[in-house]
């Protein structure tokens, strides 16, 4: 089943509906005041506690050091930390070693296939988006498919979550193209930067399940 996470929640109303939407992992975007979906830890403490049980949390950050992180994930207890902005490999070991960590490939690097062989050799999974300079994620803008294909041939069988610019309506070819372990929206199913659509999300999800069986054919 590919995994769907809904990521850049940033509030109580917004959770509920991901979830009744049928959101596998959410994630909650702290320490990263460039993007409009930043919350506080406060803030993030209080909606990863009200996360059901069956769906997953993921703190998500841009990497500034590695006591930075570690605080987070003291404070959040996330059951994962998704890490942009590109991170040495000695590093993302140690942080490793404290829990879950899924690093992001920028897709626009010149050695994206290098950093995510980088990467999955320390890691379980990593995440590929279309990244701004800057590192962030949530650009909405979409990437060479064929590239992320070509990433998670390389990396099986670590796990590759894509990302960047995908929406209920090229999602489906998205999972035919590259086959991804799962996939990860944020302003695809958005009614404005930092809210999220309800209807949107329900339609994300129904073409993410319309995929998979149609891959099962």
């Amino acid at each position: 089943m590919v995994k769907v996470k809904i990521c850049g929640i940033t509030c109580e109303r917004d959770l509920e509906a991901a979830t009744q939407a049928g959101a596998d992992i959410l994630g909650f975007i702290v320490d990263t005041p460039a993007s409009p979906r930043n919350i506080s830890l406060n803030m993030a403490e209080t909606l990863i506690d009200m996360v059901p049980s069956r769906i997953l949390s993921v703190a998500v950050t841009v990497f500034k050091n590695i006591e930075r992180i570690l605080e987070i994930n003291r404070s959040l207890k996330p059951n994962i930390i998704q890490i942009h902005g590109g991170i040495d490999e000695k590093l993302l070991k140690e942080i490793s070693s404290a829990g879950k960590v899924v690093p992001a490939v920028n897709a626009r690097s010149s050695d994206a296939i290098g950093e995510a062989l980088k990467y999955s050799n320390l890691t379980q999974a990593i995440l590929v988006d279309t990244c701004s300079d800057s590192g962030l994620g949530g650009t909405g803008r979409i990437h060479d498919w064929s590239l992320s294909r070509k990433i998670r041939d390389r990396i099986y069988p670590a796990k590759m979550f894509l990302a960047g610019g995908l929406t209920p309506e090229n999602v489906r070819s998205a999972i035919e193209a590259v086959e991804p372990y799962g996939v990860d929206v944020s302003s695809g199913v958005e009614a404005k930067p930092g809210v999220k659509d309800p209807t949107k999300m329900i339609e994300f999800v129904r073409r993410v399940r319309e995929a998979e069986k149609n891959e099962k054919r």
